[in-house]
């Protein structure tokens, strides 16, 4: 307002007054210069946008080039149409820091040309735009800001399914992999191929989600054992999460008895009946019994094995049959024994020995006939079949001249 009235009255003045006016109206154009300067002020780095994950600390970035006096470097947090001082470093006062950042808040270099800051046990409410300032002597003040974003680690579980895997049931859920309270959504998926997945999310007010992904099977014994493994991949994570799950499938004994190879005879020894069984879960129970008759003395049950404690009579000839119980039901296997008068005469390894090298050799002539008989023939040069005159190596002397009269007479006779 003193500008407008100091033009007005200029006409009024004499010359000298004239000059004066113009001498402070370069003095107010300088000053409006400085202070345009002083807001383009040397550059202030820093990152223009930063992640932080929830519960962990953030570093805020400000590396200050200036070749101007700096009278006080500052943080400000913009909150809607104000903002809140975070962080003070004043060349004479010291460095202070206000409001919720006491306690939690440091300067990296306690520098005037660095004012990077670490902010520790990040918030929810620590998400948003921060200002890095610098107040500068003569130009002013510069600054450059940088915009916050929190992140939110999920919790990680796998779980089993609540219902037991059953050969032969349909359908039925596995494993449940859940990636808990997580910002943004956690990934989730499965390795394996083995069946099929379904997942579902929760949304929170807080931004959080939570994501549950179950893995499905149809039940079949041949799967027990079998390795899948839940991945969650997550911006927050420095790595993804990956969890094994071995698939347990419960089943009923499969039964097989073995041990008779049917040369029992009358009176061999240390021979015995064992009872495999392949069940989920392990078999709580081996029965043995005979079908066909009495049980024999010089019998004796172990566990899975039948012993057979005395030397081998006509009396145990007959089937026997071992039964395998666990939780999930029974089965049974049997065995028809017969005991021989004599043992089976044993084949000398020699004579089995020599056949096999007979039969191979037979093999290999016969071979060897066919390859020639099926090779096809050359057929024969025609130049072969012709007579060639060709000059004599030695010349018979030539035939002696009879004379003419002689000649002449044997031709009259």
């Amino acid at each position: 307002m003193l500008l407008p009235a100091a033009v007005f009255m200029a006409g009024n003045r004499p010359h000298g007054g004239r000059e004066r006016l113009c001498t402070g109206c370069k003095s107010l154009f300088l000053l409006l210069v400085y202070r345009l300067c002083g807001a383009l002020a040397g550059p202030i780095i820093v990152d223009s946008h930063v992640t932080a994950v929830w519960g962990k600390n953030v570093t805020l970035k400000c590396i200050i080039d200036m070749n101007e006096t700096i009278t006080q470097i500052s943080w400000e947090k913009l909150v809607g149409k104000y903002t809140q001082t975070v962080a003070v470093h004043h060349p004479h006062y010291g460095v202070s820091f206000q409001g919720k950042y006491q306690g939690r808040t440091t300067f990296k270099n306690y520098s005037f040309s660095d004012a990077t800051i670490v902010i520790n046990n990040i918030d929810f409410s620590d998400a948003g735009e921060y200002i890095c300032k610098a107040v500068t002597f003569p130009l002013g003040n510069a600054q450059a800001s940088t915009s916050v974003t929190i992140l939110v680690e999920p919790t990680v579980t796998l779980t089993r399914g609540q219902s037991p895997l059953i050969d032969g049931d349909n359908e039925t859920v596995a494993a449940v992999c859940t990636a808990a309270n997580g910002k943004p959504a956690a990934r989730i998926h499965w390795e394996g191929n083995l069946g099929t997945t379904e997942s579902n999310s929760i949304s929170f007010p807080n931004e959080t989600v939570t994501v549950v992904s179950h893995y499905k099977v149809i039940p079949t014994r041949f799967a027990r054992g079998r390795r899948i493994t839940c991945v969650v991949q997550h911006p927050a994570l420095e790595k993804e999460i990956r969890y094994p799950y071995m698939l347990d499938i419960h089943y009923e004994p499969e039964v097989s008895v073995t041990g008779y190879d049917g040369n029992w005879f009358v009176g061999r020894e240390n021979v015995q009946l064992k009872c495999n069984a392949d069940a989920n879960p392990s078999p709580t129970e081996f029965i043995w019994t005979r079908l066909d008759g009495q049980w024999p003395d010089g019998l004796s049950s172990l566990n899975n094995t039948l012993h057979f404690t005395s030397p081998l009579t006509h009396n145990y000839s007959g089937i026997y049959v071992c039964k395998v119980v666990n939780a999930m039901g029974q089965r049974s296997d049997q065995k028809n024994i017969y005991i021989l008068d004599l043992p089976l005469k044993q084949t000398s390894s020699v004579a089995v020995a020599g056949a096999v090298i007979g039969v191979v050799l037979a093999l290999f002539i016969i071979t060897i006939f066919v390859t020639v008989l099926l090779t096809p023939q050359k057929e024969r040069p025609a130049y072969l079949d012709k007579v060639i005159d060709l000059p004599p190596t030695h010349k018979p002397p030539p035939a002696k001249t009879m004379p003419q009269k002689e000649n002449a007479l044997q031709v009259s006779n």
